[in-house]
């Protein structure tokens, strides 16, 4: 059995593409692209071959006949504080790289750099190399500086890194090779911004919510909106049908809201009661379907109770949302309310789909049990969190567009 070094224990990967990460620009991909670094399967072996040499599941670039090294840009799912790297060289024997550094920094927003579609024999053309160029990235933090990487073989090829860097966090890494050849897989391990905070709870999942009544739900089920990983496409998600009722017309208020009284809803009960202090709400994939405005509400009922005499309160009030964004809110603050709630319903007007909803909390019997936490230090966990320099703009983060 793999022994695994004690100071992952009750970290994320935060760079896995299932939890977000993604490969904006590497120099060259030519036997296998950078994105195979983000998989969470382990490396495999096998013996075949494509038309630019042998087969490796990882990345793994040309032998260099030009200046410099390889490197590559990765976009972190979520702001990060990372805490350490396990830099995995399986089946590259003959043909690893030698040495690698990692260097990272904190941006809201990071522009298309480079078509990573069939990368695969390729390397980057001038005018991606001027693009990138912009980032200024050969001058991002150094996180890890050069060190020696050994053979792919079973005994020598995890290569595990602790890295003390405090409280800073970033979103973006620079993972340099030098001067070439092939990894495996990158596997980062850290906390994300949100799971950092005191308040970093994620109600939906962690308190095992589920949904339990909706209005409709013609293309997708609400229970989509819980999932862990980020949606696959419209089909992975919530979607409602086209309302009927909408008028021949439509009027917009002085606010930019539609006037229209139709809406769409789902209620979800969470297993144990919490408080609510901060939402997202994804609509990545929904471009022409996207939801006008959003509304979430929150109720505490004794499970013996009858919902429908609930009385709901509101978390989020009614807020315009922008199509294709993983936190698609324009407005991200919430109304947050004194009190536990086990309910909460999500409203969309007048139809269409949500991707993923993001609730984070704190369990209200950790509340009770800790005997220094107060209602004003719970509050305002998450402002401090914003409001902190090191931290970047959290605003502008979470209101960036995917990345594809």
């Amino acid at each position: 059995m793999e022994k695994v070094p004690n100071f992952i224990q009750g970290l994320q990967e935060v760079s896995t593409e299932e939890s977000g990460g993604k490969i904006l620009f590497a120099t060259d991909d030519f036997f296998g692209v950078a994105e195979n670094l983000l998989k969470t399967n382990e490396p495999l072996w096998n013996d075949e071959y494509t038309e630019f040499g042998k087969w490796m599941d990882g990345w793994e670039t040309r032998r260099k006949r030009i200046a410099g090294h390889d490197w590559a840009i990765i976009a972190l799912g979520d702001q990060s504080n990372i805490r350490g790297i396990c830099v995995d060289t399986a089946f590259f024997t003959g043909n690893y790289a030698p040495r690698f550094s990692l260097q990272g920094v904190c941006l809201s927003h990071v522009e298309g750099i480079q078509n990573r579609r069939n990368r695969m024999g390729t390397a980057a053309d001038n005018k991606e190399l001027e693009k990138v160029s912009e980032l200024d990235s050969e001058n991002w933090e150094t996180l890890m500086p050069m060190t020696t990487l050994k053979s792919g073989k079973p005994e020598t090829r995890k290569h595990y890194f602790e890295l003390r860097i405090g409280k800073q966090t970033f979103t973006h890494l620079r993972f340099n090779i030098f001067p070439d050849g092939g990894v495996a897989r990158l596997r980062i391990y850290g906390k994300t911004l949100k799971s950092s905070l005191i308040t970093g709870l994620e109600v939906m999942k962690q308190l095992h919510g589920k949904c339990i009544e909706f209005s409709n739900a013609h293309y997708g089920h609400p229970d989509a909106l819980l999932s862990s990983w980020p949606s696959k496409g419209m089909y992975d998600a919530w979607e409602t049908a086209r309302r009927l009722d909408r008028p021949p017309k439509i009027d917009v208020d002085a606010s930019g809201f539609m006037q229209f009284n139709g809406e769409e809803w789902a209620i979800f009960q969470l297993e144990k009661a919490a408080f609510v202090n901060l939402v997202e709400v994804d609509t990545t994939h929904f471009k022409g379907n996207c939801p006008d405005n959003v509304k979430i509400e929150g109720a505490y009922v004794d499970f013996d109770e009858n919902l429908k005499s609930a009385t709901w309160d509101t978390i989020l009030n009614r807020t315009k949302l922008m199509p294709n964004k993983r936190n698609g809110l324009k407005d991200p603050f919430i109304e947050v309310i004194n009190k536990p709630i086990n309910h909460l319903k999500i409203v969309i007007a007048p139809d269409g789909g949500l991707a993923r909803i993001r609730i984070y909390g704190t369990d209200w019997n950790l509340c009770k049990r800790k005997k220094n936490f107060s209602e004003k230090e719970r509050i305002s966990s998450v402002q401090d969190w914003v409001e902190t320099p090191q931290n970047g703009n959290f605003l502008n983060f979470i209101n960036a567009s995917p990345i594809y």
